[in-house]
């Protein structure tokens, strides 16, 4: 995934911070990367779609970080993949392939017994899929979080995002594991973040100004940065036989013009170089400075940067490598999470409790644009007026999802019997009871609740009505002493089974 060495060819460049860096920002998420990274502790679950609450570990995983985002005061922004571009076919298969053998190889070990084995194959087999993201999604709306689904590389709407100015709902950095970020043009990538927030940050520009550092790009501009890229092989297009990131960067800092580069290789590399690199680099190239976004102001796909005057005079057919053009309402529902941006079917309800994946609905245009103009509360990124972060849209001919419709979240959704319980009826949200921060709160006040009163031992329901009050408060005054020892039965019982209500 993403340039091939990238990042450990421009270690000189990688500098170390925590992500208090960016308080009082926006930073973009690269959501499929925390996907797949949560999904390894469940991998097994998932590619056997076994019943249980582990299986919905990637949740926990995500919210966790969302948490400690939120803790230092900083606005997360999740960006989802989108659809597959032409382009990226050949890669999008290869890696099907592999999770394939991979997924064969883990039942192969499973069936010996070798469950160690077994797991480690199924961390290579696991796949994120678009119903995974959108059972996120419904956290992250009941939580308010900002979030839009790219229609199609979330790379590519990340990079958009990190051009705007803030007031627009632009982003300070991007937390990715993805190289491709860079490619992109994004101006700060921060790399390998853990739950505590300490990561690696490429700010481009620095890279750029460094004078006394190798490698050196300081004659490099953005396009001649995306080439080498190119050149090193991406996603989008192998690299030629015996280039390499290094061979890359040679190549381009020698000759400062990609053109020249491509005529050099054709020279150096006859036979071996394929008959149509040419027009796949440039087609590659273009990917990383056109490639088709979501604009949230005008509610339909755009180019992430205007393209050139070769391009103008492409029909929009022959700029389907870009990603196929789509509709208003049909990239307006993809990025509001109501649509799959695969297979193009709505997303009806929340899976059963079963396991068994929700039911798909084919929505057609006119549909489309019926729930694109209700109102709701999916937020997604806004730069519709200065100030305006988000636009929240929501389908009001669907019921609100009951806790018994979400109960194949529960033990995600609900607290876990060392915690306080809520009464259902009083929860604000349905969510991962998984933040640290919270959770220190309530430990706080269930540690105060059991020194005053410690003939209580469970408190199940904190909240008390004022009459209820009083009536502690006069059985407190009698129990301080000697006294209390007098009191019959049925006082203790009373007062015992106050407290231990549901």
């Amino acid at each position: 995934m993403g340039i091939k060495d990238l990042l450990r060819f421009m270690k000189p460049y990688v500098e170390p911070i925590h992500i208090k860096k960016y308080a009082h920002k926006r930073v973009g998420i690269d959501a499929y990367s925390w996907l797949h990274k949560g999904a390894y502790s469940c991998s097994m679950e998932l590619c056997l779609n076994t019943e249980g609450d582990k299986k919905y570990q990637y949740i926990n995983y995500c919210m966790h970080r969302i948490n400690m985002l939120r803790h230092h005061n900083i606005t997360p922004v999740l960006v989802f993949d989108g659809g597959n571009i032409p382009c990226k076919a050949l890669t999008e298969q290869q890696r099907h392939s592999k999770r394939k053998d991979n997924r064969e190889l883990a039942m192969a070990k499973l069936k010996e017994g070798d469950t160690n084995a077994a797991i480690e194959m199924f961390q290579r087999a696991v796949s994120i899929t678009p119903l995974m993201a959108h059972q996120l999604i419904q956290i992250l709306r009941s939580e308010n979080i900002e979030f839009v689904v790219a229609p199609y590389e979330a790379d590519a709407q990340l990079a958009y995002l990190s051009s705007l100015d803030a007031d627009k709902g632009g982003i300070a950095a991007v937390i990715s594991e993805d190289s491709d970020l860079l490619a992109y043009g994004c101006s700060s990538v921060i790399f390998k973040m853990d739950r505590y927030g300490n990561g690696e940050e490429i700010v481009i520009d620095k890279v750029f100004d460094s004078v006394g550092r190798l490698p050196s790009f300081l004659h490099f501009d953005k396009e001649l940065f995306t080439g080498m890229c190119v050149l090193a092989g991406c996603d989008f297009l192998p690299s030629v036989p015996g280039i390499g990131i290094a061979k890359a960067h040679a190549l381009v800092s020698k000759y400062r013009n990609l053109d020249r580069v491509l005529s050099v290789l054709k020279y150096d590399k006859g036979d071996q170089m394929p008959k149509d690199y040419f027009t796949s680099f440039r087609e590659a190239l273009a990917v990383f400075q056109h490639a088709r976004i979501y604009d949230a102001d005008s509610k339909r796909l755009k180019h992430l940067t205007p393209l050139g005057e070769t391009l103008l005079n492409y029909s929009d057919e022959e700029l389907d490598f870009l990603g196929p053009e789509l509709s208003s309402s049909q990239a307006s529902a993809i990025a509001e999470g109501q649509l799959d941006p695969c297979t193009m079917m709505g997303f009806n309800e929340f899976p059963s409790c079963n396991g068994q994946p929700k039911k798909s609905i084919a929505v057609n245009n006119r549909s489309m644009k019926q729930e694109a103009t209700t109102e709701g509360c999916f937020p997604i990124v806004s730069s519709s007026k200065p100030g305006t972060k988000k636009i929240t849209v929501v389908d009001r001919t669907k019921p609100e999802p009951s806790l018994e419709r979400l109960s194949n979240l529960k033990q995600l959704i609900s607290p876990s019997n060392n915690d306080i319980h809520v009464n259902p009826a009083k929860r604000s949200s349905v969510v991962p009871n998984n933040n640290p921060f919270k959770r220190k709160k309530e430990s706080t006040v269930l540690n105060e609740c059991a020194t005053e009163h410690s003939e209580v031992t469970e408190v199940e329901d904190l909240e008390m009505t004022p009459n209820s009050q009083k009536s502690v408060e006069s059985k407190k005054k009698v129990t301080s002493g000697k006294k209390a020892e007098s009191k019959s039965e049925s006082n203790k019982n009373t007062i015992l089974n106050f407290f231990s209500r549901v």
